[in-house]
């Protein structure tokens, strides 16, 4: 049996060729692209490493992408399901220009469905992270050019299919379901394995003292969560925390938010030359510092301690403060938002004595330097929010075990897991 052809290489029309190579093209980019969102999700959610992808001094832009539920799809990365699809229309592209085989028979038919299905998913995709998130990450929007041009490409590639005998193109079909299935199965089963085989670095001993928390009677876990009062991602995760905390509470899980203002707030306590990575680059961020995250952190946490059982309730009016013109904070604006959680907090001098006094300053650079700490051990980059579940027996801390989590839907996914129980 002879195999179908499309044509001599002198009749393949000029528009076919184009199209075929560029989709070759943007599949190229597309894997590239997809292979490091794989990294970095894989870093995010089984390194303790939340840095994301870095957005110069405006800090990680991709770190909302990484912690949506839409960066995964029946627990594996959204990405890998594209290296997979980017994949299979690579392959159909080589078809249409090697033009024989049975793959070549749908190859054009399959490179339009592939490609209406990436551009309709990359379009929900963007509109979803352009209603949702504070900034676009740069490699999604790459990605989503990567399909939209391949799209192109289908629509010029359309058309060019050989004749064949009866048959070739169920054969064809099959093999290109089968080049789907081989690619994204043995990417899934490697991204499972490996995330079995990794842990994170053991964070540093004897966390600082918990300013504000959630408690339960005979606490089984902690969930210690650190935030940034000008991170728009950090505010999402708390509210959605505090709407959660009596699922937290039922699997008898505290929540212990910690402060972590990525910018220098006293050199006294933590010096700027301590502010830094493994690798000595510092670790602020453009908005906190322009928006004083520091005066907001030591309001959070004066708020505890000036009305005691108010500390998240004041947490979550700082963060709708963000809402507000830049500045975000200023001592006016803070002092009237946490005057409506408790009347000691509004304006009358305590909150500011309490701001400007050495005891806030001194835990609020403790726990800058914890979670600096454990950035080091880990080689990354700060991210936030970052979050850490812990085993608690016998009323003690179970650090080596801590479990790492970017987002509070995988928070309570370990608090509420088999294995927690």
């Amino acid at each position: 049996m002879t195999e179908p052809t499309i044509a001599t290489p002198s009749e393949l029309a000029p528009r076919v060729r184009a199209g075929a190579w560029l989709t070759l093209a943007s599949g190229l980019a597309g894997l590239f692209v997809s292979a490091w969102l794989v990294r970095l999700k894989f870093g995010a959610d089984h390194l303790c490493d939340a840095s994301g992808c870095p957005g110069g001094d405006d800090g990680p832009a991709c770190a909302e992408a990484l912690a949506s539920g839409w960066s995964q799809v029946l627990g594996l990365p959204l990405a890998i399901w594209s290296i997979g699809h980017v994949f299979t229309t690579m392959w159909l592209a080589v078809a249409v220009l090697r033009r024989r085989g049975p793959l070549a028979e749908v190859a054009a038919r399959g490179l339009l469905g592939l490609g209406v299905f990436g551009f309709a998913v990359s379009l929900a995709l963007g509109v979803h992270a352009f209603t949702s998130f504070a900034h676009m990450c740069p490699l999604c929007v790459g990605l989503y050019a990567t399909y939209t041009v391949a799209l192109v490409g289908a629509l010029l590639v359309r058309g060019a299919a050989p004749t064949c005998p009866e048959g070739h193109a169920k054969v064809g079909a099959v093999r290109a379901a089968l080049v789907w299935a081989l690619t994204t199965g043995g990417l899934a089963l490697a991204y499972q394995l490996a995330a079995r085989s990794v842990t994170c670095p053991p964070p540093p001993p004897d966390p600082p003292p918990v300013t504000l928390a959630a408690t339960v009677d005979d606490p089984r876990l902690a969930v210690m969560l650190f935030v940034d009062p000008t991170c728009p991602l950090c505010r999402r995760e708390l509210h959605f925390l505090q709407q959660s905390l009596p699922r937290l509470r039922a699997h008898g899980a505290e929540l212990w938010v910690y402060m972590f203002p990525r910018a220098v707030c006293d050199e006294r306590y933590l010096p700027s030359h301590e502010f830094v990575d493994g690798d000595g680059k510092p670790q602020t961020h453009g908005d906190a510092r322009s928006n004083n995250a520091c005066l907001a952190a030591l309001a959070a946490l004066c708020v505890e301690r000036l009305a005691p059982g108010r500390g998240l309730d004041g947490l979550a009016a700082l963060f709708d403060l963000q809402d507000t013109e830049a500045p975000r904070f200023t001592t006016d604006k803070v002092e009237r938002a946490l005057g409506d959680v408790a009347d000691v907090l509004g304006p009358g001098g305590r909150l500011r004595t309490c701001i400007d006094g050495e005891d806030a300053a001194a835990t609020l650079a403790a726990q800058q330097r914890y979670l600096l700490a454990w950035v080091k051990a880990r080689g990354g980059r700060v991210g936030v929010p970052q979050a850490f579940v812990v085993p608690i027996e016998a009323g003690e801390l179970r650090l080596g075990e801590a479990m790492p989590a970017t987002s509070a839907g995988k928070i309570l996914k370990l608090v509420e897991a088999p294995a927690a129980e």
